[in-house]
């Protein structure tokens, strides 16, 4: 993608003029045009007939039949994100022995996540294939599927969206209630966590205060803490400050922003809590087939274990993850638990992974 390594800065110099040259071969010569400079890539882009609010990447992918240019510039972001954070600088310092490693912090901000350094949190797709496992052992990968939704329904205890965590998809018997589309009863199940209250997600919204009363309470009085400025404490315990809104600052926004953070800080904060849970649990119970966790992602476990173990260690994840769902939080007061489900999967390399 981005050629041998460089020796020098006139080298290195050398090989972004050639990746540049790419995409501005599109372009009179002499145009000036920064790559690197949004502002200029709009400019270029405005050049070619083409106007475009902003220059983010889902909105190019959509227009890449509509100028070759487009097509070079995406490939030139990828390969320019190689080259300046997973270039033969990355390579030197966090890949050793055959091995990539990278920090990591068990609590990390509000919502108490397991974070990485080494940049494994945003991998290139193009790198992944050279994520393989070792002779005679397979990855066995889980996600945690429809996890936020699945955890409100378990700390807030509402009784009816316990029912739908029933299902394997949970958005399903929630469309049913609705009496909506899966689509739309997605959108109104994401616009009461995030807070969303115009278009399609507030409509929406209104529909689940009828349907879903506790969750949104809980919600609701989580994100009044927030706008009140007073600090809240996750289904685990975890403290979450709200932090001061700056005194030239807009005060009614600034409180309504911080009212949607802590709305969603205490979901994302108990997922948190429950995935660790889970993985202190695969970790404990893996022992005995040398299952062993190699990467922590968002809601992703990935285990390296001995090829004859692989099936065993698919059911040790859906196994583990009801023990954890149980230790964590165990049957509500109406006598419900909540199903939580993993699509778990195995594979030799990374790459096999869905996205």
């Amino acid at each position: 993608l981005i050629g041998p390594r460089t020796i020098n800065e006139a080298d290195a110099a050398a090989g972004r003029a050639t990746r540049d040259a790419e995409v501005l071969r599109h372009l009179p010569p002499g145009s000036g045009i920064d790559l690197r400079n949004p502002a200029d890539v709009k400019s270029m882009l405005r050049r070619l007939g083409i106007d475009v609010p902003d220059t983010r990447a889902w909105r190019l992918e959509q227009m890449r039949s509509v100028h070759p240019a487009i097509d070079a510039l995406l490939k030139w972001r990828k390969a320019e994100r190689i080259a300046t954070t997973y270039g033969y600088a990355w390579l030197d310092a966090h890949v050793q022995r055959g091995r990539l490693r990278g920090e990591w912090s068990g609590s990390d901000g509000a919502a108490g996540r397991m974070t990485a350094q080494a940049g494994l949190h945003n991998l290139p797709t193009e790198l992944r294939p050279v994520v393989v496992a070792e002779s005679g052992h397979v990855f066995v990968r889980a996600d945690l599927g429809q996890i936020e939704p699945r955890v409100l329904a378990a700390i807030s205890g509402d009784p009816a969206l316990c029912n739908a965590t029933q299902d394997d998809d949970l958005y399903a018997p929630v469309a049913a209630r609705l009496g909506v589309e899966r689509s739309v009863a997605k959108i109104a199940v994401l616009a009461a966590m995030y807070g969303q209250t115009s278009g399609t997600a507030g409509q929406a919204l209104r529909g689940m205060e009828a349907a879903y009363p506790m969750a949104i309470k809980y919600l609701d009085d989580a994100a009044q803490a927030g706008v009140e400025g007073r600090d809240l404490r996750t289904f685990g315990g975890r403290l979450i400050r709200m932090y001061p809104i700056k005194e030239d600052a807009d005060q009614r926004a600034g409180a309504a922003g911080r009212g949607r953070y802590a709305r969603n800080a205490m979901v994302q904060g108990a997922a948190a809590e429950l995935f660790k849970v889970w993985a202190v649990t695969v970790r404990a119970r893996g022992g005995d087939i040398d299952a062993r966790i190699v990467l922590c992602l968002h809601d992703e476990l990935l285990l390296h274990v001995p090829v004859e173990h692989a099936t065993e260690a698919v059911q040790l994840l859906h196994d583990c993850l009801a023990e954890a769902a149980h230790r964590w939080r165990p049957r509500n007061a109406s006598g419900t638990s909540v199903r939580f489900v993993a699509d778990v999967s195995v594979m030799h390399s990374w790459a096999d992974a869905k996205p």
